[in-house]
């Protein structure tokens, strides 16, 4: 297999995880729920159908799904652990104590080595965005997922005069999406390092159920949010995006599907809502994901070593 098909299969098997775990932490599928096929998730990604059960065959390694013959493809019915992933994948976890066997750490110390991986010191990231939306979400993945110290500032820090604050320029790099990272890259003292946050632009599993019951409501609490997501929402007609102060959500329907952004949240909070709140997604694509954590243990085996 060359090297396109087999990113593309990646790709494909990438994207099917995240929606199961997804659909199963929100409640849309259960254990030992039956999949999509083959033939309809190749007919959706325009794709080769053994390219699709190739993809699949990946998660069955990893214990996600089981594939039983002339029956279908199915979420894996291993029981959920308590304060653990929404569905337990084992031959994931065994391929990582076996990569960190290979790698000279023992089974029973890589939960101790990795915790010290990102841990042993903080790490402090100035976050740039275009809204309180992109901004509130951005900074609580970073915090919550990745364990950054991450502190907001609007795109008018980068340019403003006598330069960059220094709360800023003391952080031990820079994250914002273009074009804020590029003007970051100008503004910024040479070897600063910025990376470049990319949003997802994709539609995950329970949007799509969702969509398919009626329109979803997208509730934000800044104007600049809906500009910033119209990439989004131009794939998908059945998306009504409303902003809190400028928008009644008296309107929305009882049996309405909702999304709030974390600031939307955070202003209605402790207040009765009739509609069904749907569940967040992950702000960043996986190649950001990677970077990030690139930063994190190079920081931390960094002060590992002192």
């Amino acid at each position: 297999m060359d090297a396109t098909p087999r990113r593309r299969r990646a790709d494909i098997a990438e994207t099917l995880r995240r929606r199961i775990v997804a659909a199963v932490s929100a409640g849309a599928s259960r254990r030992g729920d039956r999949l999509p096929s083959a033939r309809e998730v190749a007919a959706e990604f325009e794709a080769d159908p053994r390219l699709v059960l190739a993809a699949y065959r990946i998660l069955a390694r990893e214990g996600l799904v089981s594939i039983r013959r002339r029956s279908g493809i199915y979420v894996a019915a291993v029981p959920e652990v308590a304060g653990g992933p929404p569905v337990v994948a084992p031959g994931w976890l065994v391929d990582t104590l076996a990569g960190g066997i290979e790698q000279g750490v023992a089974a029973s110390k890589l939960g101790e080595w990795l915790r010290r991986c990102v841990s042993t010191r903080k790490v402090r990231v100035a976050v740039v965005a275009g809204s309180d939306d992109q901004l509130e979400t951005f900074c609580g993945e970073l915090r919550d997922d990745y364990g950054f110290d991450a502190v907001p500032f609007a795109p008018e820090a980068i340019d403003r005069p006598g330069g960059a604050p220094p709360e800023m320029l003391n952080a031990d790099f820079v994250a914002a999406p273009e074009p804020h990272a590029a003007a970051l890259r100008r503004a910024l003292p040479d070897g600063a390092r910025v990376v470049t946050l990319e949003p997802r632009a994709d539609i995950d599993a329970v949007w799509r159920r969702e969509m398919r019951r009626g329109p979803v409501y997208v509730v934000v609490s800044d104007p600049r949010t809906l500009a910033l997501m119209e990439r989004s929402f131009s794939a998908a007609a059945a998306v009504h995006p409303m902003v809190l102060g400028r928008d009644d959500i008296a309107t929305i329907p009882d049996d309405a599907g909702v999304y709030l952004s974390r600031a939307a949240r955070r202003r209605l909070d402790g207040q009765a809502m009739r509609f069904r709140v749907l569940p967040s997604t992950r702000a960043f694509t996986p190649k950001t994901a990677r970077e990030l954590l690139g930063v994190l243990v190079e920081a931390n085996l960094a002060a590992m070593q002192r």
